[in-house]
């Protein structure tokens, strides 16, 4: 039976900015704070095209190696 205790998450620093940001968007919606809200949105927007773009240019990379081979 493996052990759990070598489970590990690595996340870069996009998908924690992510997270971030929409952990705070959802307390600005919990407690409804405005200000806080629109900063969110702002900052999940701009995460979210961070990790689209990050993930495509990943994905291109990894399919070109895969073909060469």
């Amino acid at each position: 039976m493996p052990s759990t205790d070598d489970f590990k998450i690595n996340l870069n620093q996009n998908l924690w900015g992510l997270l971030l940001s929409l952990s705070a968007l959802g307390a600005a919606e919990h407690f409804n704070l405005p200000t806080l809200y629109k900063f969110a949105v702002a900052v999940t927007l701009v995460m979210s095209l961070s990790v689209i773009i990050t993930t495509g240019a990943y994905t291109v990379k990894y399919c070109k190696k895969k073909w060469k081979d």
